[in-house]
């Protein structure tokens, strides 16, 4: 006979405290998570606070202790400004472009901002500024050395005499003189660019002027040369035209200076040497280079009595030659 069991009773009161336990359990461990999570965002807090309070009070310390004695000491306040301008400014041009003036305190100039300053004038090469404690300043400027002038194009005159015209250092840099120099007068004047972009400031634009730049440096790095350019006219591209101070013709080819001007060297000895004078000369032909003297005048024979009673005559004023 099968075992027939009664269901055993569930004690309903001992689930429903289990479960009330259960609830409260889960409420305890949730307020204990929250609390512990607003403990950590207080420390947390708390740290960024003091550590802002620390920085701020180093920062504020460290810049009443700058101010008490560097940017606020009456020792350090500028008294001497000493310049070395090479001739391409004045004391009052420069102290205007650097903005420098005395009475202010040493260290609250901006030495790099001073240095672009005088940097952006073309003529200015290097600029060399020294702050000496506890008051002086030194500043010393290398000015580039121009080699030739560069008329503009289509001008004929005196170069120094245009406000177009622009001189040139040997690297190629073109630049307009604050001031004109007295040597200037005397560098040579290169004609016949074709391009209008020979700007103040920047780079020879064209070949053809790089070479009439390149040929002046070349005779210049012979200090025994017979050659002394006065003039050099570029119009013609395939050729350089030369004219040296006895208003001689010179035509170059646009390669092998050196050996040009070798040959060229040989043949102004030997007007030295003969007396000649040269009017004109094509080195772009190697062999049998044309040459041409200028011809030698026959002087009148000379009456004894008349020459007798002529007044002395005077002779005419020298012209100086730019």
């Amino acid at each position: 006979m099968a075992d027939q069991r009664q269901p055993r009773r569930v004690n309903r009161r001992l689930r429903s405290n289990l479960t009330r336990a259960n609830l409260l359990d889960v409420r305890m461990r949730t307020s204990t998570t929250r609390r512990r999570r607003k403990e950590r965002i207080f420390r947390w807090l708390t740290n960024l606070f003091l550590v802002a309070a620390i920085g701020a009070a180093a920062f504020f310390g460290l810049q009443a202790a700058l101010d008490r004695f560097f940017f606020k000491n009456a020792e350090y306040t500028l008294r001497r400004i000493s310049f070395e301008l090479d001739g391409i400014l004045t004391r009052e041009e420069a102290l205007a472009v650097t903005g420098l003036r005395e009475g202010v305190n040493i260290f609250s100039i901006d030495i790099e901002k001073v240095e672009a300053a005088l940097q952006a004038i073309p003529q200015v090469q290097e600029v060399r500024l020294e702050r000496k404690l506890p008051d002086q300043i030194d500043v010393s400027i290398t000015a580039r050395r121009p080699i030739a002038w560069v008329a503009a194009a289509g001008e004929t005159g005196d170069p120094s005499a245009s406000e177009k015209s622009l001189l040139v250092d040997a690297s190629g840099f073109l630049m307009r003189p604050r001031r004109i120099m007295p040597e200037y007068f005397h560098l040579p004047a290169i004609y016949g660019a074709k391009s209008d972009n020979v700007r103040d400031g920047e780079a020879l634009p064209g070949e053809d002027l790089r070479l009439a730049v390149r040929l002046i440096e070349t005779v210049s790095r012979h200090s025994d040369s017979l050659l002394h350019i006065r003039a050099i006219d570029i119009s013609r591209g395939y050729c350089i035209e030369v004219i040296n101070d006895a208003n001689a013709r010179i035509l170059f080819a646009t390669s092998d200076f050196e050996e040009q001007l070798a040959r060229l060297q040989q043949l102004l000895s030997h007007c030295n040497e003969s007396g000649r004078s040269l009017e004109r000369v094509n080195l772009m032909v190697k062999r049998n280079t044309p040459v041409t003297f200028v011809a030698s005048a026959t002087p009148a024979p000379e009456d004894p009595a008349a020459a007798a009673a002529a007044p002395p005559q005077q002779p005419p004023p020298k012209t100086r030659r730019n």
